[in-house]
């Protein structure tokens, strides 16, 4: 059977009339408020607004100062009353935002970087609202550059060397002489420099606003000196030269001075003071090997040890007199011999003189010797020499000879004896009238016997030794000289004598005496031993008889 439910007493629910929706913008308890612009609202009264905060317009300036390479003090004016703080932004290769109190009106900005452009804003914060900003920009001071140095140095310029600091860089200023010189790259060539001056090259860095410098780098360094001019040289002595030249263009302190010789065994080097006040720059050098070729150099310097451009000449030492001269004459010809001076570069000068007169000259000889030839007999000439070491002449030496009168011709034997010799001539085809000399000489007895003729062309010699072989030499004769020997050997008739030698032969062997070989040995040794001792200076044979040898 299905249940049944006790009965039960309910309420009806209350049935609410059909009111509309409430709007959203409706207040209840409302005011009228006031807006900067639009229409007129309500608001709730009881709600609590913003107090109303009005200023006049502000206007604040902020500077930097003591501006480093990595570091500002930035400053600021007071803001007005009622700021609650400012803010601080700054802009550059990096942003930030820095809010203080700042209550000392400076701030100090770090951290910064060389070189580098940097905008700063302060903003008064009045009201929660940001006021007019305080603006200023500015540079951080560039880092100097690194390791200044001088590359190249020349006569008027100097080329500089540098390395590029840490930050930014818009452009190198380089100083020197009143120049100028702006570049964006390391290095620079400063010119128009005077030669041999001492300068002072400054180098800054600089940013586009061209009023922020890094600091200083300098250095100091003297410009090349130039050239000297007109180098000569005068007053050749034997071991010295004399030296001059104008100094350069520009500045010099001191000139070196160098002469080698032409094979380099000789050098010299000195240091000469520059004489401001003289014209011309001179010095002796002294030292140098006599006849000699000698390469001299000078070059300028500056602060006594940068060099210039060396000048060279090429000049001589004077050579030394020659020594020993020796004049050898013939008939038509003399031969010149000399001992020549210590020297190098040597050549030597001949003249040949008669009465006077240079008969012939020759130069540029290298060997000590000469020869003259088609000279007339028995004349005077004077050899006059020369030692020359470049176009040096050294003191000259003379001598004088004769050349020789012309020998006579056709000497005969006319006729001869035993103790006698007689002779005749021709005279020289020259020579009409001369006088002689006449001269007999026997080697064997040692005789010589002498004899001037005058103008006579025969002479006889008496008191001889028969058998004999005298050799005779007639000369012609000028006061001065005499000629060559015309010559002529002869015996005198022979007085003959026979000498007899026996000679004994034993030998153990038995018949070796009674051989002709045995015996024609015996007999070539005898005749070697009276070639030995008698020679051609007497008549001698030697013959074979039977059993026996004679001589005679």
């Amino acid at each position: 059977m299905p249940s049944i439910s006790p009965a039960e007493c309910v309420r009806t629910p209350l049935l609410f009339p059909d009111v509309p929706e409430t709007d959203e913008n409706y207040i209840e308890d409302s005011c009228v408020a006031m807006l900067s612009f639009g229409a007129w609202v309500e608001k709730k009264c009881s709600e609590h607004l913003p107090f109303i905060c009005y200023e006049d317009e502000f206007f604040g300036h902020a500077s930097v100062t003591n501006v480093t390479t990595s570091s500002a003090v930035l400053t600021r004016r007071s803001g007005p009353q009622g700021v609650s703080h400012y803010r601080v932004e700054v802009t550059g290769d990096k942003q930030w935002t820095e809010i203080d109190n700042w209550t000392n009106l400076t701030l100090n900005l770090s951290s910064l970087t060389a070189g580098t452009r940097y905008s700063v804003q302060v903003f008064p914060v009045k009201c929660e609202r940001d006021l007019n900003p305080q603006e200023v920009t500015f540079y951080t001071q560039p880092n100097k550059v690194k390791n200044l140095n001088v590359t190249n140095v020349k006569e008027t310029s100097v080329s500089l060397s540098w390395d590029k600091p840490g930050g930014n860089v818009d452009f190198y200023l380089t100083k020197a002489n009143g120049q100028k010189i702006e570049k964006n790259t390391v290095g620079s060539e400063v010119d128009n420099l005077i030669p041999g001056n001492l300068y002072t090259f400054t180098v800054l860095v600089g940013v586009e606003d061209r009023s922020t410098w890094s600091e200083e780098c300098s250095i100091s360094a003297y410009t090349k000196p130039g050239k000297v001019s007109d180098l000569s040289v005068s007053e050749n002595g034997e071991t010295s030269l004399l030296l001059h030249w104008r100094a350069p263009e520009g500045n010099a302190t001191d000139f070196l001075v160098k002469a080698v010789d032409d094979r380099n065994e000789t050098s010299i080097s000195k240091e000469v003071e520059y004489r401001s006040n003289q014209t011309r720059q001179k010095v002796t050098v002294t030292g140098l090997p006599a006849g000699s070729r000698i390469i001299l150099g000078v070059t300028a310097l500056a602060n006594r040890t940068l060099e210039g451009e060396p000048v060279t000449v090429v000049n001589y030492t004077a050579p030394g007199s020659i020594s020993a001269l020796q004049l050898n004459a013939t008939a038509d010809s003399l031969d010149a011999t000399w001992t020549p001076p210590p020297g190098r570069s040597l050549s030597f000068a001949v003249r040949l003189q008669q009465d006077g007169r240079d008969v012939k000259t020759a130069a540029g000889l290298r060997e000590p010797a000469m020869r003259f030839d088609q000279l007339q007999t028995a004349t005077q000439y004077t050899v006059v020499v020369y030692s020359v070491s470049g176009h040096i002449r050294g003191s000259a030496v003379e001598s004088s000879k004769f050349t020789l009168p012309r020998p006579p011709t056709n000497l005969r034997v006319v006729s001869t004896s035993k103790t006698h010799i007689a002779l005749d001539w021709r005279a020289p085809d020259d020579i009409k009238r001369a006088n002689y000399s006449v001269q007999l000489h026997s080697g064997f007895w040692g005789q010589t016997l002498s004899f001037d003729v005058d103008n006579e062309t025969s002479h006889t010699f008496e008191n001889l030794k028969s058998g004999t072989m005298y050799r005779v030499q007639v000369r012609t004769v000028t006061p001065e000289e005499q000629s060559a020997p015309l010559a002529r050997s002869h015996f005198t008739d022979a007085d003959e004598a026979e000498i007899s030698l026996s000679m004994i032969c034993s030998s153990p062997e038995p018949l070796l005496c009674d051989n002709d070989s045995a015996r024609e040995t015996v007999v070539n040794q005898l005749r070697d031993r009276f070639k030995v001792m008698l020679g051609d200076g007497v008549a001698w044979r030697l013959e074979i008889q039977e059993s026996e040898t004679t001589t005679t």
